[in-house]
């Protein structure tokens, strides 16, 4: 419900334009000059997001694949430790059993 001044504004706002276009007389029409410079600024408008929206793209795609090597690093990491902590394990288990057999 929140957007619903902003919708009424916007079909106001398409009213009056179609008005404008459509319901006044031939002589009355807006000066194309003007529809010009409001299609050329929208233009503008539209390339401008496009622009932003392809460098967002960009942005999070090397997020993606940032993470994805840290996911790799951690995983490798997480591994050597495993394997540590075995080795570990073993070098005590063999001392303890040479202990053990003296």
């Amino acid at each position: 419900m929140n957007n619903a001044p902003i919708e009424a504004d916007s079909a106001k706002a398409i009213l009056k334009t179609y008005h404008q276009v459509h319901d006044t007389a031939k002589e009355n029409h807006p000066a194309p000059s003007k529809l010009d410079e409001k299609n050329k600024k929208l233009e503008d408008e539209l390339f401008s997001l496009k622009e932003k929206y392809m460098l967002l793209q960009r942005e999070l795609i090397n997020r993606d694949k940032r993470l994805a090597h840290l996911n790799r690093q951690l995983v490798d990491k997480t591994t050597h430790a495993a394997r540590l902590q075995e080795d570990f394990e073993n070098a005590i288990y063999h001392l303890t059993k040479k202990e053990g057999s003296k």
